[in-house]
């Protein structure tokens, strides 16, 4: 923001931060295994409606965890919809809090993938943001079991973001795995900016 060169007359104020600016977090890409990083307050992922912890990324969440996470979303999740977000105890992970979003166990509409992505990135935010969080790690949702092309996954997952950012939140990191889905990524936010 620049300034007038000059005192300010009595009646001027002094220019206010845009709050969007001030409370930008700090954006993080890196390869690895999302069930391994420390120093954040929760990690998200995708479920089917149908509440089955399936795909790599869920197998892993449940392996790190420990069954008595698979336990904890069948005694409190009932009937949920496409698009909600839960915030879980991490059980076993080296993170508090694991965030479950919530996706069709199937897709009957084309472009289906894109709108229910979009909304497990707003979501998903949203409810850190709610519960106080100020760090959280994503995987590039969709882009493993559901084969969702990476280029795509990251402007949806940078968009989502950037939809339900609000000030609080100090760190989003994103932790992908494979090179392929990194490069995308980090094209992504370097265009955007954040990095």
């Amino acid at each position: 923001m620049s300034y007038q060169s000059g005192s300010p007359s009595p009646m001027q104020k002094k220019p206010i931060s845009n709050p969007s600016t001030a409370a930008r977090p700090i954006f993080r890409l890196g390869r690895g295994d999302i069930t391994r990083q420390h120093n954040i307050d929760a990690i998200v992922t995708i479920i089917p409606s149908d509440l089955s912890m399936e795909g790599g990324l869920n197998s892993a969440i449940l392996a790190a965890a420990g069954h008595d996470l698979d336990d904890f979303i069948l005694d409190n999740i009932y009937k949920p919809q496409k698009g909600d977000a839960f915030v879980l105890p991490g059980f076993g992970l080296p993170c508090p809090h694991l965030i479950v979003c919530i996706m069709p166990s199937r897709l009957d509409t084309v472009g289906g993938d894109e709108v229910h992505l979009l909304r497990a990135y707003r979501h998903s935010l949203m409810a850190a943001q709610r519960m106080g969080l100020k760090r959280i790690a994503y995987p590039a949702l969709g882009t493993g079991h559901r084969q969702y092309p990476a280029a795509r996954a990251a402007r949806l997952a940078i968009q989502g973001i950037e939809d339900r950012l609000k000030g609080g939140v100090a760190e989003i990191r994103f932790v992908c795995d494979r090179d392929e889905t990194l490069k995308a990524f980090a094209k992504r936010l370097k265009e955007g900016g954040y990095l």
